[in-house]
């Protein structure tokens, strides 16, 4: 079955690399053995020695390059550089991400030289400055960028994820100004010593060997429990011999170590000679053939496996590295009928989806603009402006400055909600005050033409609504229905709660309007498109913003009869300050 020759496939891979050589050598290794014991262990231990520094040294490394290409973020930067508060969720965000793809990273802080810190995991115990601290001393002294410290206890910073002081090795990355060099800060990282447990784990070979690790001033940043450890003195480990032999409790031990010149740590592997002088002491020449015979075996095998699983692997990351540069169009093809065939169909399918409701969304936000854009364009136009402007100037002219600044106020007001710095949704408060102004500065113009009346109960004045969705019905009821009227006319604003939503309804007794055109006005309300109807300019341009930001429950319904007015209800959701 496809859904398992995958994992089979993996499982025959290691299989091979790893049970045969265990095989060849455990079984042959004591009859063939060409060499003394002591030699071997020697060289084994040397080798592990050698190994485990440079495992060590591949993890702080990598801690270290974490640290780097943190600093290189740009909110990073604006935190150590131009002391700018306001990025510290863009900060939260970044060690948040750090912190899941890194569990062996048990707290991340970062100190600006003013004393200005930031982290997720580690909380001051008391308010003196961490930048006297001495682990913040090691950047500031140190002409090396990266400093160790192991394991700080009495530090000023109390882990929020229950680690202890020691049980952490800090990695710490000084940040210095690119032009004068001088401190801008530290970022550091807490490392469990766990990631040395897991390094030197089941590298000993037998009970009588282990290894521990002293940091530069010779304190032991790992150790086994046991009695030997104890009763060790750094100082045999000073020269350049690498190899040491002392005697413990009336035994022998063997001491091979090594100095990392990038982490400044001693490895220590330490055997008991005793033990493995009573090995067996020669092998046969033979057993040199068959370990390269092993080996080349091996390395023939695993390269065919390799090869067989790397391949579907390396394009489906091809193909998951063009997606993520903005190429929704690239598609996984693969032949392989396996795991990683089915994790390509299901990014095929995923990328599908993501263009999809991306050309969804671009038309939704086009139209919604469009919307905003043209009912904006009605607010301000010329004639409106030019006629209020006459309507002052007569004022003027009959010296009624009372009623100039009525109006003047109420254009001011009007064009003030109407920008609304820049906002999308204003309170009901807001909405009325600007409607009130509009129907202030018409009324003024058409004098005894009409009056108004507007009904809004206080406890909903500061619900939140679509800002200037009144003043186009106010002008419809003004310029279609009142004013075709041979009497004055009547124009009613009020706001209610019917059904758990916000009802908002303009209602005229001017004109009315047709049956046909009622019923065009109300099909073209159910659609987006109304680029060839301009019957209902400003109803299709309120009812599309609503539609388009708070679904198709809401928008707006019309109703009216010839000669006896027209009522226009907008249903909106009921959206509180808090929201």
């Amino acid at each position: 079955m496809s859904q398992s020759r995958f994992r089979d496939r993996v499982l025959v891979s290691f299989l091979t690399i790893i049970v045969l050589p265990v095989l060849t050598l455990g079984v042959l290794g004591p009859v063939l053995y060409s060499r003394t014991v002591s030699d071997i262990s020697a060289s084994h231990t040397r080798m592990m020695v050698d190994r485990v520094t440079a495992n060590i040294e591949q993890v702080i490394r990598n801690q270290d390059k974490l640290l780097q290409m943190l600093i290189r973020d740009a909110a990073l930067q604006r935190f150590f550089f131009q002391s700018d508060p306001s990025i510290d969720a863009v900060i939260d965000d970044r060690f948040a991400a750090v912190a899941a793809s890194h569990p062996e990273i048990r707290g991340l802080i970062a100190v600006s030289e003013d004393d200005r810190s930031y982290s997720r995991d580690l909380r001051r115990i008391l308010r003196d400055p961490l930048v006297d601290e001495e682990w913040y001393a090691v950047a500031r002294g140190s002409e090396a960028a990266l400093g160790l410290v192991t394991r700080p206890i009495g530090r000023n910073l109390r882990s929020l994820t229950g680690v202890q002081p020691d049980e952490i090795v800090s990695v710490i990355r000084s940040v210095r100004r690119e032009n004068s060099g001088e401190l801008a800060g530290v970022l550091m990282a807490d490392l469990s010593l766990e990631f040395l447990e897991s390094t030197l784990e089941g590298t000993a070979g037998d009970d009588s060997a282990f290894f521990c690790i002293l940091d530069g001033q010779g304190d032991f940043v790992y150790a086994p429990v046991n009695s030997v450890v104890y009763r060790i003195n750094p100082a045999w480990f000073v020269n350049s011999r690498q190899i040491v032999e002392r005697t413990i409790g009336n035994r022998g031990y063997r001491f091979i170590f090594a100095q990392s010149p990038y982490t400044g740590w001693t490895t220590v592997g330490v055997y008991d000679l005793e033990n493995a002088m009573q090995a067996v002491r020669f092998v046969q020449f033979s057993a040199l053939i068959i370990v390269l015979i092993t080996v080349a075996l091996t390395l023939a095998i695993s390269m065919v496996y390799t090869n067989v699983i790397s391949k579907p692997v390396l394009h489906l990351k091809s193909v998951m590295e063009k997606a993520g540069h903005g190429d929704l169009t690239v598609r996984y093809d693969g032949r392989s009928h396996d795991e990683i065939d089915d994790l390509g169909e299901g990014l095929n399918s995923m990328l599908e989806k993501i263009q999809a409701l991306m050309d969804l969304v671009y038309v939704e936000q086009q139209s919604k603009r469009e919307a905003e854009l043209r009912i904006l364009q009605q607010q301000i136009k010329p004639h409106f402006l030019y006629n209020t402007l006459d309507t002052i100037l007569w004022m003027a002219e009959e010296n009624a400055p009372d009623q100039i600044v009525e109006v003047v106020t109420a254009l001011t007001r009007l064009f003030r909600i109407a920008l609304s710095q820049g906002r999308e949704v204003v309170s009901l408060a807001d909405e009325i005050d600007h409607v009130r102004s509009y129907l202030v500065i018409q009324k003024h113009r058409y004098e005894d033409k009409f009056d108004f009346e507007i009904l809004c109960p206080d406890k909903l004045r500061q619900l939140q609504v679509q800002k200037m969705i009144l003043q186009p019905l106010v002008e419809n009821a003004i310029y279609h229905g009142v004013k075709e009227t041979a009497g004055p006319g009547r124009i009613t604003v009020s706001v209610g709660l019917r059904d758990e939503s916000l009802e908002l309804r303009v209602e005229d007794d001017g004109a009315g309007i047709a049956e046909d055109v009622l019923e065009r006005i109300r099909e073209g309300l159910k659609q987006r498109d109304h680029a060839s109807d301009r019957t209902a300019f400003a109803l299709y341009n309120v009812n599309d913003r609503i539609r388009l930001t708070y679904g198709d429950d809401f928008g707006i319904r019309i109703s009216g009869r010839p000669g006896r007015g027209t009522v226009v209800t907008i249903r909106h959701p009921v959206i509180r300050e808090t929201e």
